[in-house]
C-alpha cells in the first residue's frame, strides 16, 4: 500500500508500505479514506527525532476487518478514528489529564492516517473509534479529531458567560475555537492575524478582526475589551513571542491559554511579578481525550459550527507533500484533507 512518510526536515515521501496485515484480538482494519494534515505534521523540532515515520492522525474510513472479540463494530462500518486512548484509571486519568496518561502516548494507528489502510489497537478500539453517521461525509468524520483537540482546550480556558475572548492565529484552530467560544458562553470572540485573506474570513465568519501590524493594536484591543483586557486569551502560534504577546493582551484576572506548543529550546521569560499581582492564569492544552471527540462529532453532526467553511483544500494522495507543504505555509488555509 501507499503512505506518507516523514524522513526528515523537508523530506516528505509517498512509499510503498506493508499492509498492516489482519487484525490481532480486539483490534480493527481500516480502509482510510480521508485524512486531515495538521501543524504538528511538519514541525521539524518534534516530529524529526521520528523520522522516519508514518504520518497522519486525523482519519476516517470503513471498517474492512474485525479482530477476534470485537463486538462494536463490523466490516463496513464508517468510523472516525483517534489515534491515542488513556487507560481511563490511572491517576492522571483520575484527575482529568487523560493526554498525560502514558498509555495515550504508547497507543497510535498502524502505520498511520495518511496511508490507504491503518491497523487500530485494541485499547482505541475499546474506547475511541466512534461511527460516522449516514448523513456525514468522511471528510467532516475526519475533522472529530482536531475540532476534539478545541474543545479540550476552550475547557481548560476558564470561559464564562458574557466574557471577551481574544484568539491569537486565525488559522484552522483559531478559527475553531473562536467560532465555539460562543457557545462556551462568551459574548464577544476577536481574532488576531496579518494576512489579509484571514482576516477578511474572520469577519465573514461573525468575529472581530484585529491586525498585528497595526500600530495601535493593543489599545484597540483594550477599547474593544471595555479599557480592561479579554478575559480568556488563547495562543495558537507555537512560540513564546506569540506567548507574550498574549499574555500582555490579557486583562487582570484573565486566562492565558497556550495551544500551539513552542520547541523546546524556546523559552520564555515570563513576567511572573504580573503573573501574581493580576492574578492571571498561564496554561496549556495537549491534543484530546475520549470524551472530547464524543463533544466534537456532535457539534459536527448538530453543525455547531459550518464544517464545509472549515475545510479549504483537498488533495489526492499522491499529492500529500503538496498539502503538508502548505500547511506549514500557514497562508491562506483553513483544514486541508487528503483523499485517499
Amino acid at each position: 500500500m501507499k503512505a506518507v512518510i516523514y524522513a526528515a526536515p523537508g523530506d516528505i515521501r509517498l512509499e510503498d508500505r506493508p499492509l498492516p496485515g489482519e487484525p490481532g484480538p480486539g483490534e480493527l482494519l481500516v480502509r482510510i479514506r480521508v485524512c486531515g494534515v495538521c501543524g504538528s505534521d511538519v514541525t521539524d523540532w518534534y516530529m524529526a527525532p521520528r523520522a522516519p515515520v508514518a504520518l497522519g492522525h486525523e482519519a476516517a474510513g470503513d471498517v474492512v476487518a474485525v479482530g477476534e472479540g470485537v463486538s462494536a463494530f463490523v466490516e463496513g462500518d464508517r468510523v472516525a478514528l483517534h489515534h491515542h486512548m488513556p487507560c481511563m484509571v490511572c491517576d492522571l486519568c483520575q484527575h482529568g489529564h487523560y493526554t498525560l496518561c502514558p498509555q495515550f502516548k504508547k497507543t497510535r494507528l498502524h502505520p498511520g492516517g495518511l496511508a490507504e489502510y491503518a491497523r487500530v489497537p485494541a485499547e482505541i478500539v475499546a474506547g475511541d473509534v466512534l461511527k460516522i453517521p449516514d448523513d456525514m461525509s468522511y471528510e467532516v468524520g475526519a475533522l472529530v479529531e482536531p475540532v476534539a483537540c478545541c474543545v479540550r482546550a476552550l475547557d481548560r480556558s476558564n470561559i464564562r458567560p458574557g466574557d471577551t475572548v481574544l484568539v491569537l492565529g486565525a488559522g484552522f484552530n483559531g478559527v475553531v475555537m473562536a467560532l465555539l467560544a460562543f457557545h462556551w458562553g462568551a459574548d464577544r470572540v476577536g481574532i488576531l492575524d496579518r494576512v489579509p485573506v484571514r482576516l477578511e474570513r474572520a469577519r465573514s465568519l461573525g468575529l472581530t478582526p484585529f491586525n498585528i501590524d497595526d500600530a495601535d493594536m493593543a489599545e484597540q484591543i483594550r477599547r474593544w475589551a471595555d479599557a480592561s483586557g479579554p478575559h480568556t486569551v488563547i495562543v495558537t502560534p507555537a512560540t513564546t513571542k506569540a506567548a507574550e504577546m498574549g499574555f500582555n493582551l490579557a486583562g487582570p484576572g484573565a486566562t492565558v491559554m497556550l495551544y500551539g506548543p513552542p520547541a523546546p529550546d524556546d523559552i520564555w521569560p515570563l513576567n511572573a511579578n504580573r503573573m501574581f499581582f493580576q492574578e492571571i492564569n498561564v496554561t496549556g492544552s495537549y491534543s484530546a481525550g475520549p470524551y472530547d471527540t464524543r463533544r466534537a462529532l456532535s457539534i459536527l453532526r448538530n453543525r455547531v459550527i459550518d464544517p464545509e467553511v472549515l475545510i479549504t483544500h483537498r488533495f489526492p494522495l499522491a499529492q500529500a507533500s503538496t498539502a503538508l507543504k502548505m500547511i506549514k505555509q500557514a497562508g491562506d488555509s483553513l483544514k486541508i484533507v487528503v483523499e485517499i
